[in-house]
């Protein structure tokens, strides 16, 4: 046996090496559809396959989420109160235990220069949870808990152990000023931990007892973690949550009702469902995109096994058995294909590190696409079902043939009835599968492309956008931090080419807002029923600032700005519309904490901007509420420049204005608007990109497989066309015999390509924007250039045929 294995092997190489054209063209074909298939199974890989790095607990970590009516059902970013969570922990018997982990921003100073740190605040108790230990040093203590901004210790992530501290052990025990204050280094964390993304350190936390300094229940800013018990389900995990949930909301009914618990494996809330269709759908078009190649393949092996006939006639007679036959024929394919599975591989990889490469922004930590044994196995298996879809099949025809006429002296070799029906059939699927590739593609496209024309409210022209830390002692009073915006705005308008600035909490098409339970004066409603709401933070030039003029009414004073008693705010036109359609300046909204009301009177109405994500919208995102800054003194703010010049050629100068009025200032993500809008929207614009890429190869790769089918057989019937022309056949009824046949292959592709266009459109439906799967006028029209493309690689072998030379043809023969 194994004898013959080598002596096919040989024989395999041997054919290859005499063929080096057509071995070229399959190898590249196979290299490329396998490397595609390996490029986007690392993605898959990695997010979805993968062992998520949380120590020895692994797949036991589950996250915990509140839920309310006005939050989509798999809405992953919700937090909770720390006193819901520390109830979940008491009365879950499900959970081995419970943690919580607050996300911070930290400010180090480096050379006189700011730099912003991410990093969290965790109960002491987080990492024990995880399964995750320090690489030196030790975990945080129960004690050592504290309120932000007073924590006595810190965890360094071992990047930033590497960074800033040259990996010099001698840093523990030693102290690091960190939002201005001196923090004592306790430990460091393994390589390559940055919980739960993107982390370089983290504080302990425990809020103080103190009731005035206590965080409430309506205060929900905690990401809680919970470790099933052994043998424990998601099921039995999620049916105890919502009995604990009802218990706090008949015992909390002014903070709680309403509101549930839910919980998430941890890869569940870190990659949504949209992340997941789409990572499926690539591996999807990739597949489809290899099979496409594999049936040129297979035809090309039909056609050799056709011009094979006689001397397979010849092997048989001599007692070759037909398992013999076949393992010869099938050889050569398995050569390739492994060879092809090779390439593949190294293309996979070096495509992976592309897709990393281009990606905006640095990717979570878990997030891991390098080579593992699971790609190499996915790879050899793609390589393997290869070698069976594009050399089984043509083997097993080419190995029977007919002794009689195969080995009578004079006969011609030709293809019957069977092979070119399944020649007809391969390129039928070929074509069903690229039309399924260029409709799914042509939706992403569309999708992108109404996302970038996608109104935001506001002019993003000459814009600029960035986001800053306010850190330090100096500024713990509201009022010194809203002169602190003051003093900023001021300085950056006097520089030249600045026309405006403005800070804000949020910026426009990347943030969300503050949630916040509304109360409208004159209409009560239950508690727990209160609609739902974003809350901003802005300076009284804001609206100035972004070109967005408020339809009625006025901007903040520059007293309501710095006073955190002031009690004025500018509503949203959606929610003056839908809750005072009377009309609202005047009228007053009220933020629901707990049993008190803290109440506003409209002094503006604001035009509707885009908050939240494009296609991203929930019911309270709709409504927006601007309050002054005091009222809401957050220490991250971000701030909006509007430039005479180009916004990117004033980012120095705005730097530049940060350190002089402070230089423990750290800003970041320094970007347009316009940058900002594709940093947003980059998924779209980058799957849809691939996605087109896909299609086009399969288009090409089905246009070759039309082309070669007939320019094959109109090869194999010289001497019939020559026979018709003989007899007074036109050329022009040579061209509609061969072109017939394409049109004909073409239909039934289209046919069968159109059921599965709509077939993957309602899988992607999801992740589409402003899009419907079912739009006829788009689908048909890929459909006609699809099939007038056919048409097309169809005319060429038919013009070569009707120049066929009728006597030269007779002759040969």
């Amino acid at each position: 046996m194994l004898d013959w294995v080598r002596s096919d092997a040989r024989h395999a190489l041997r054919g290859l090496a005499r063929r080096p054209g057509f071995t070229a063209a399959a190898l590249l074909t196979l290299g490329l559809g396998i490397g595609a298939n390996s490029t986007v199974f690392s993605l898959v890989n990695a997010v979805l396959l993968r062992p998520l790095p949380l120590g020895e607990h692994g797949e036991r970590v589950v996250t915990l989420h509140s839920t309310h009516k006005t939050q989509p059902e798999d809405w992953e970013d919700s937090t909770l109160s720390y006193d819901d969570l520390e109830d979940v922990r008491v009365a879950s018997k499900s959970l081995e235990d419970v943690a919580g982990y607050v996300d911070r921003s930290f400010t180090m100073l480096a050379g006189g220069e700011a730099e912003r740190l991410r990093g969290g605040s965790v109960m002491p108790n987080l990492f024990p949870l995880l399964g995750l230990h320090p690489a030196l040093g030790r975990h945080f203590r129960e004690e050592e808990g504290q309120d932000f901004g007073h924590e006595p210790v810190v965890l360094l992530s071992h990047r930033l152990f590497e960074r800033r501290f040259g990996s010099d052990p001698s840093i523990l025990g030693k102290s690091v000023v960190l939002n201005g204050r001196a923090l004592t280094v306790i430990g460091v964390m393994p390589v390559g931990i940055r919980f739960p993304q993107r982390d370089e350190l983290w504080v302990p936390y425990r809020p103080s007892s103190e009731p005035e300094r206590r965080p409430g229940r309506t205060e929900r800013n905690v990401a809680g973690f919970g470790l099933l018990r052994p043998g424990t389900t998601m099921d039995q995990a999620q049916g105890e949550l919502e009995l604990i949930a009802a218990r706090l909301a008949e015992q909390y009914p002014d903070t709680n009702r309403g509101w549930g618990l839910r919980t998430m494996s941890f890869r569940d809330s870190v990659v949504d469902r949209g992340m997941r269709i789409v990572s499926l759908t690539l591996l999807g078009a990739v597949a489809a995109v290899l099979l496409i190649g594999c049936a040129n393949l297979a035809n090309l092996i039909l056609a050799r096994g056709v011009a094979r006939q006689r001397e397979l006639a010849v092997r048989s007679a001599l007692g070759a058995s037909r398992h013999r036959l076949v393992g010869q024929m099938l050889g050569e394919t398995v050569v390739l294909c492994a060879m092809g599975g090779v390439l593949g591989l190294v293309l996979g990889m070096w495509g992976s590190e592309l897709m990393v490469a281009s990606w905006p922004e640095e990717l979570p930590y878990w997030v891991q696409t390098d080579l593992d044994w699971r790609v190499v196995a996915f790879t050899a298996g793609v390589a393997t079902l290869a070698a069976l879809v594009s050399g089984l099949l043509p083997a097993f025809r080419s190995s029977r043939p007919d002794l009689v006429s195969d080995l009578r002296d004079g006969a011609r070799t030709s293809a019957g009835p069977g092979h070119q029906r399944l020649q007809s059939a391969l390129v039928v699927g070929q074509i069903a599968l690229s039309l399924a590739l260029l409709a799914g593609a042509n939706l992403m496209v569309r999708s992108f492309l109404r996302l970038q024309e996608a109104p935001s409210g506001f002019v993003e022209e000459a814009l600029l956008s960035l986001r800053f830390y306010i850190a330090g002692d100096a500024y713990d009073r509201p009022q010194a931090r809203a002169e602190l915006l003051r003093t900023l705005e001021e300085r950056l308008q006097a520089v030249p080419g600045i026309a405006k600035a403005a800070a804000t909490s949020s910026i426009p098409t990347d943030d969300g807002g503050h949630p916040v339970r509304l109360a409208i004066d004159g209409r009560p409603v239950p508690a727990g029923e209160e609609p739902g709401a974003i809350l901003i933070v802005a300076s009284p030039s804001l609206f100035e600032t972004l070109g967005a003029s408020l339809v009625e009414g006025r901007t903040f004073a520059a007293a309501e700005h710095a006073s955190p008693r002031a009690d004025v705010a500018v509503v949203n036109q959606r929610l003056a519309r839908r809750f005072f359609p009377e009309g609202a300046l005047g009228r007053r909204i009220g933020f629901v904490d707990g049993s008190t009301t803290h109440w506003l009177r409209i002094v503006g109405i604001a035009p509707d901007l885009q908050y939240e994500e494009f296609g991203e919208d929930t019911a309270q995102s709709r409504f927006n509420v601007f309050i002054p800054y005091a009222r809401r003194p957050y220490r991250t703010m971000a701030l909006f420049v509007r430039t005479r010049t180009t916004p990117r050629a004033q980012a120095d100068a705005v730097r530049r204005v940060f350190r002089e009025v402070d230089p423990g200032l750290a800003t970041w993500d320094v970007r347009s608007m316009e940058e900002v809008r594709a940093y947003t929207t980059f998924e779209q614009r980058f799957f849809g990109k691939l996605m087109g890429a896909f299609a086009g190869q399969a288009l090409l790769l089905a246009c070759l497989g039309v082309y070669g089918v007939l320019a094959y057989g109109v090869s194999r019937r010289t001497h019939e066309i020559g026979v018709r022309l003989a007899l007074g056949a036109r050329p022009l009824d040579v061209i509609r015999l061969v072109v017939r046949q394409g049109a004909r292959m073409a239909a039934a592709g289209v046919a069968s390509g159109l059921l599965l266009a709509v077939a993957l459109g309602r899988l992607i439906q999801g992740i589409l924007f402003g899009v419907s799967f079912w739009e006829p006028l788009p689908l048909f029209a890929t459909a006609a250039l699809l099939a007038g493309v056919v048409l097309l690689a169809s005319f060429l072998p038919a013009r070569r045929a009707a120049a066929v030379d009728p006597m030269a043809a007779l002759r040969a023969e």
